[in-house]
């Protein structure tokens, strides 16, 4: 089963390419710094445990710093790695997000505020 960067705006999976994945930590305040970095609320309310057994992060989440390759076959993370790169704006652009429908309500209600303003 492929795994999937939980990163927003992120569709890279394990099948895509050699890229390495991470799971979440299971310490709970390095955890906690994973995800408030992610910001995705809907993983506010899980556990360490339910995030480090069901979430990945993918190897673009993390500075290069931060991802030591112990042989050929194994990548693993240092110990304090935190993720840091994330692109936090492409869902405006992105047809598949979520979020478009209510961005493009909002939208739609500032135009006709301006053109209200303007009568």
């Amino acid at each position: 089963m492929p795994n999937f960067c939980a990163a927003p705006n992120c569709t890279r999976k394990s099948t895509q390419s050699d890229l390495a994945f991470f799971r979440f930590p299971r310490d709970p305040a390095r955890c906690q710094k994973w995800v408030e970095n992610c910001r995705r609320a809907d993983l506010e309310d899980k556990t360490p445990d339910q995030l480090n057994k069901h979430y990945r992060l993918c190897a673009k989440h993390f500075e290069t710093s931060m991802i030591c390759r112990t042989s050929p076959y194994r990548t693993v993370l240092r110990d304090n790695a935190i993720p840091t790169i994330f692109d936090l704006t492409s869902h405006l652009n992105n047809p598949h997000s979520r979020h478009r429908k209510r961005i493009k309500e909002l939208l739609m209600k500032l135009l006709n505020r301006n053109q209200n303003i303007r009568k």
